[in-house]
């Protein structure tokens, strides 16, 4: 859309030139997508919540489906769980946002994903940048912050999630979540009793999963743009190093669980279909000669240590 506008100068009129009228922002998307992940989750929550208060023999999801839209006020059961990942998305998300707008870089709100039928409740969030990184200062903070912010917000989640839980005897008949190692760090049971999650518990171990997903040096997700950041051309056989190990992880997996070994492949299909979208070699931006600092390889040790807390080899088990 444009119109004629005149100007005047010196008491006379420039000759009319057309002006593109500059879009509104539109948010209607990003809230509704906002709203019914917080709805999803609440419902999750509620069930893990019911969950958790009957040791582990609530009722089928159906059936607490069935439950809730009789009585929708089960669902202020699901608020702690929901509260929980909502921020830690959020965070990671708005981490982002926030260094693509210290550089100027034209980036979106988070858009939330919704999960109806996923024990989560939601697939994540993400935002889409529309402008070419200036440097790899730029690509490094930008890919950076998100993981970080988000781990930050998850640490109190994770202790109050443990506290909260309560310990189980193992028995050989039970699925298990594999922990990531702050778990372990942050756990108190002894080798004869495993957690029983509290939903809070559920949602900073799902943090965990999504962070260090994120942060493998892959393509370009958060780590493959940190990868590309420090060692540019040589990310490139980062990526495929990554990715092969991903395989035989799934492999692996199958020898635990079948869900386990489903995970690596589905999660190796979703990546092969990003590298036939984009391609797994990371595009430069804009000036890659500019150097990028000791402080951000410093950095980059440190996502690689939150990598490192973060990451579950395997993420059910018997």
């Amino acid at each position: 859309m444009s119109e004629r506008v005149s100007y005047p100068v010196a008491g006379e009129y420039l000759e009319p030139f057309a002006v593109r009228a500059v879009r509104p922002r539109r948010y209607r998307l990003n809230i509704f997508l906002f709203l019914m992940t917080v709805l999803t989750t609440l419902f999750w929550g509620a069930y893990l919540s019911a969950n958790f208060e009957s040791q582990g023999s609530a009722v089928e999801p159906l059936e607490f489906f069935q439950q809730v839209m009789s009585h929708p006020a089960l669902l202020y059961k699901g608020a702690a769980y929901s509260f929980a990942i909502m921020i830690i998305l959020l965070a990671h998300e708005m981490g982002h946002y926030i260094a693509c707008c210290y550089y100027k870089i034209h980036a979106t709100l988070p858009f939330f994903l919704p999960a109806p039928i996923a024990w989560t409740g939601t697939f994540g969030a993400f935002i889409r940048i529309r402008s070419p990184f200036p440097d790899r200062k730029s690509l490094f903070d930008v890919g950076i912050a998100g993981p970080i912010a988000g781990f930050v917000f998850a640490i109190p989640f994770i202790y109050l999630g443990l506290h909260w839980s309560t310990l189980v005897p193992k028995t050989a008949d039970q699925i298990y979540l594999f922990d990531p190692l702050i778990f372990r760090l942050v756990a108190q049971n002894p080798p004869t009793h495993d957690y029983l999650l509290h939903p809070v518990g559920f949602a900073a171990w799902f943090a965990c999963l999504a962070t260090s997903l994120n942060l493998l040096p892959i393509a370009q997700l958060d780590g493959g743009h940190i990868s590309y950041a420090l060692f540019r051309k040589r990310a490139y056989t980062i990526t495929w190093i990554f990715f092969s190990a991903l395989l035989v992880l799934g492999l692996y997996g199958f020898t635990q669980s079948f869900v386990a070994g489903v995970q690596w492949i589905f999660y190796c299909v979703l990546l092969l279909v990003l590298r036939k979208i984009a391609g797994f070699r990371h595009p430069p931006t804009m000036n890659d000669e500019a150097p990028i600092g000791t402080a951000r390889v410093i950095w980059g040790v440190i996502a690689l240590i939150v990598f490192v807390l973060t990451f579950m080899p395997v993420t059910i088990f018997t």
